[in-house]
C-alpha cells in the first residue's frame, strides 16, 4: 500500500533494511525519525486507542502527560476544552487532521466530534510552541489526526453500542486498494451515528420546572479517495460531514429547549511528490460551519420570558506548501508558505423582543517559514534552527443592531463599520539533541508561539455572563516564548522514562477589562461594561515526568505526572481594574496525575486507567475554586476468531460525581457495551 512513509522511505539514505525507526510526520511536515527529534513528542497507536475506555477522539489524549481535557459533560458536551503545558483556553493548541488543521481562525475552536475514534491510526502529539513551522494557534503545541488507510483490496469494519442513558451507536467503514506495482487507487468510507436522552444538568435539590435532560443526536459520515501515480506522486481528496443536535439542559415552552445544532463540512485536497531528493507537500482544505443556537429563559424576578435564536456561519479556507529536502543524511531543510482565511457572519434574533444583532468579519494569514536540522558527531547531535514569519489582517468587520431593547443592552439601532487591523508575529525556534546511547538522549530547546484574536472579540459587542462586552477591533496577537530540556531514558527496552522541564513567558496575553461604565440590560441591576484588550504577561513554570514499562508482551503500565504554576506576571489593566498581578490562570490545574495498566491474555483483554485533576480557579480574580476530581476507566474485552470483538466499556467507574466551572453535574459513572466484526 501506497503509506505516508511510502515517498519518504524512497530517498536512498534512510535505510537498506526493514528495521525501519518509529516515524512521526508532525515535527516537520514530513516524515521524520522519531529518535531525531529534539523536543517532547508522543505517538498513540490504533492498537492502544481501541484498548482504551474512551467514547471520544479528545479523550485519548487524557492519557498523555500536560494534556488537560475538560470534557465536563461526557457525550453530551457540546465542546470539548483540550489545553496544553499551562495555559488556558483551546484555541492556544493547534489541532490537525492529517496535517489539515481543524481549528477555525474565527475563534480557534475545533469540532472533536468530527473523526470517530475507530478512524483513528494514530496521534502524534508535540508539546511546546510549534509556531515556527505552524503559525497561528500552535502556541501550547500540535495535535496531529492521522486517520486509516486501506492497506488491502478491501477491508471493514462495523459496531454496534448500547450504553447508559439510553444511549445507542453504530459506526461502519469499508475501505479498499488496487496500487499494485505503486500505481493505483485506493479508497475509504466511514459513517457514524450516536443518540441518547441525557441526563439533568443541575443537582436535584436545585433544580426547577425549566431543567431538562442534555440529550444528544449526532451524524459522522466521510470518504476518502486517493491515486498514487508511482512510487514517488499522489493525490488525495477527502470529504468528512458532521450534523449534531444537543439539549443544554433547559426548556420553557420550545421543543428541545435551549439547544445547539452544529453543521460541518470538511474538504481537503493533497498532493505528495518526490522531485529528486525533495519532498513537495501541497494541502487545500476547505471547512464549513454552520451553527445555530436556541436559547429560552423566565425572569426569576420578573417573571418575564425570553426566547432567542443564533445563527452563524464560518468558513475557513486554505493553501499549505512546504518542501523538504534532503541536501544528505545529515542535513534537511524544510521550507513553505501558508495562505489561510477565515470569516464569520453570525446573527441573533430576539423572538420575544425586536432586536437583532449581526456582526461579521475576515480574517487572512499568510505565513513564511524555513527549518534546518543538521546531524553532527556521527549522527549524536542533531541541532534544528527555524523561523516563520506570519502576517495577519482583520477586515469588512461590522456590527449591526436593529430596533434594540434592553434585553440586549443597547439604546438605537446602529450600524458600525470597523477599521482595519494588521499584525505580524515572528516566530524562531533553536533546539538541540544528544544521544549519549542508543538507548538514552538529552534535549534543549528555545521557541516561541502566537495565538491571533478571535472574531467573536474583533467584531462582536453584546451580554455576556457577567456584563456586557463592547468589540475591539483594535486587539492584537498573544506570544509565548518557551524554554525547555528533557531526557529520554530507555533501560532493557522495557522500562522508559521521559522527564521535562520548562519556562514560559506570556506576552499581550488577553483579558477582559473594565471600561468603568455600566449598562441596563434589563435586570435588576446595572451591568458592568468589559472589552478584551491585551494587558497580561504571563509566567508558567512547569514540569511533567512519563513512565512506560511493559515487564512482559502481554502487561504494559503508562503513569505521568505534570505541574504547572501558571501565573500573571505583570498585569496592564486600568487603574478602575483589580489588579490581577500574581493571580493564577484560570481552569489551568496545578497537578495532573494518569495511571494506566494494560493486560492481554488468552481469555480477556483489560486496561484500567485512573485520572486525577487538582483544583483550578474558575474566575480571574481567584475567589471562586473548582474542586479537585478523580476518575476510575475500565475496558474488558475479548476478541474471538480474530475478527469478532465484544467489550464493555465503564468510564467513572466509582461514580465520583463532579462539578463543572459552569456548577453543572457530571454524567457520574458511564457504561458502554460494543459489539465490532471486521471483514
Amino acid at each position: 500500500m501506497f503509506s505516508d512513509t511510502s515517498l519518504y522511505s524512497q530517498l536512498m539514505y534512510l535505510t537498506d533494511t526493514l528495521d525501519i525507526p518509529q516515524v512521526v510526520v508532525t515535527a516537520n511536515r514530513n516524515s521524520r525519525n522519531l529518535d531525531d527529534i529534539p523536543g517532547r513528542v508522543t505517538v498513540i497507536d490504533a492498537k492502544t486507542i481501541s484498548e482504551m475506555p474512551v467514547q471520544n477522539v479528545d479523550e485519548i489524549l487524557r492519557s498523555v502527560a500536560n494534556i488537560y481535557v475538560n470534557r465536563s459533560w461526557g457525550i453530551f458536551s457540546q465542546n470539548s476544552s483540550v489545553t496544553m503545558r499551562g495555559l488556558d483556553a483551546s484555541s492556544r493548541v493547534l489541532v490537525l487532521v492529517d496535517g489539515v488543521p481543524l481549528n477555525k481562525a474565527a475563534g480557534g475552536s475545533v469540532n472533536w466530534h468530527l473523526v470517530p475514534k475507530d478512524d483513528i491510526e494514530r496521534i502524534e502529539v508535540i508539546k511546546g510552541p510549534a509556531s515556527a513551522i505552524y503559525g497561528n494557534n500552535a502556541m501550547g503545541g500540535v495535535i496531529n489526526i492521522i486517520t486509516k488507510k486501506a492497506d488491502t483490496k478491501i477491508q471493514g469494519e462495523g459496531s454496534l453500542q448500547v450504553g447508559s442513558y439510553n444511549t445507542f451507536g453504530a459506526y461502519i467503514n469499508a475501505s479498499g486498494t488496487n496500487v499494485k506495482k505503486d500505481k493505483g487507487f485506493y479508497w475509504g468510507l466511514s459513517s457514524f451515528y450516536r443518540q441518547g436522552d441525557g441526563y439533568y444538568l443541575n443537582p436535584e435539590e436545585i433544580r426547577d420546572s425549566t431543567d431538562a435532560k442534555a440529550f444528544l443526536t449526532e451524524l459522522n459520515a466521510s470518504v476518502n479517495l486517493g491515486y498514487a501515480f508511482n512510487k514517488n506522486q499522489k493525490v488525495e481528496f477527502s470529504a468528512r460531514y458532521y450534523n449534531d443536535l444537543r439539549g443544554q439542559g433547559r426548556q420553557v415552552y420550545e421543543d428541545y429547549g435551549d439547544y445547539v445544532s452544529v453543521k460541518t463540512t470538511y474538504l481537503t485536497g493533497n498532493y505528495q511528490g518526490v522531485f529528486n531528493k525533495t519532498i513537495v507537500n501541497a494541502l487545500a482544505f476547505y471547512q464549513l460551519e454552520n451553527e445555530t443556537k436556541q436559547s429560552e429563559s423566565i425572569s426569576s424576578n420578573s417573571g418575564k420570558y425570553k426566547l432567542s435564536i443564533r445563527e452563524g456561519r464560518k468558513d475557513d479556507i486554505g493553501l499549505w506548501i512546504n518542501a523538504t529536502t534532503h541536501f544528505n543524511d545529515r542535513n534537511i531543510l524544510t521550507y513553505g508558505i501558508d495562505i489561510k482565511q477565515g470569516t464569520a457572519s453570525v446573527e441573533t434574533t430576539y423572538k420575544t423582543s425586536t432586536d437583532i444583532l449581526t456582526y461579521e468579519g475576515v480574517l487572512d494569514f499568510y505565513g513564511l517559514f524555513v527549518q534546518d536540522e543538521i546531524k553532527f558527531l556521527d549522527d549524536k547531535l542533531v541541532l534544528v534552527a527555524g523561523a516563520r514569519m506570519d502576517f495577519s489582517k482583520y477586515h469588512k468587520g461590522s456590527l449591526n443592531v436593529q430596533s434594540p431593547t434592553t434585553n440586549t443592552g443597547f439604546t438605537d439601532s446602529s450600524y458600525e463599520e470597523f477599521d482595519e487591523n494588521n499584525w505580524n508575529a515572528f516566530s524562531p525556534k533553536l533546539a538541540l539533541k544528544y544521544k549519549l546511547a542508543k538507548q538514552h538522549s538529552v534535549y534543549i530547546s528555545y521557541s516561541q508561539g502566537f495565538m491571533p484574536p478571535k472574531l467573536d472579540d474583533l467584531s462582536k459587542s453584546g451580554k455576556i455572563r457577567k456584563g456586557f462586552k463592547i468589540a475591539n477591533p483594535e486587539l492584537g496577537p498573544e506570544y509565548l516564548t518557551n524554554y525547555e530540556i528533557g531526557a529520554t531514558l530507555n533501560f532493557f527496552d522495557k522500562l522508559t522514562i521521559e522527564p521535562s522541564v520548562y519556562y514560559s513567558l506570556g506576552k499581550d496575553f488577553q483579558y477582559f477589562v473594565g471600561t468603568g461604565d455600566s449598562i441596563d440590560t434589563g435586570s435588576d441591576e446595572l451591568k458592568p461594561v468589559y472589552q478584551r484588550q491585551n494587558i497580561s504577561d504571563v509566567e508558567i513554570i512547569g514540569a511533567e515526568i512519563t513512565t512506560l514499562y511493559q515487564p512482559i508482551k502481554q502487561l504494559s503500565f503508562n503513569a505521568n505526572y505534570a505541574f504547572n504554576h501558571s501565573t500573571i506576571k505583570e498585569f496592564k489593566g486600568s487603574t478602575e481594574e483589580k489588579d490581577l498581578t500574581g493571580k493564577y490562570l484560570i481552569e489551568v490545574p496545578k497537578h495532573m496525575v494518569y495511571m494506566g495498566a494494560t493486560w492481554n491474555n488468552r481469555y480477556f483483554n483489560t486496561t484500567l486507567l485512573y485520572n486525577y485533576i487538582s483544583s483550578q480557579w474558575y474566575d480571574d480574580e481567584n475567589t471562586i475554586l473548582i474542586k479537585e476530581y478523580h476518575t476510575v476507566d475500565l475496558q474488558l474485552s475479548k476478541e474471538f476468531f480474530e475478527k469478532l470483538n465484544v467489550s464493555l466499556n465503564i468510564q467513572n467507574i466509582l461514580d465520583n460525581e463532579y462539578i463543572d466551572r459552569k456548577g453543572y453535574l457530571s454524567p457520574g459513572r458511564y457504561i458502554m457495551a460494543e459489539v465490532a466484526y471486521k471483514f
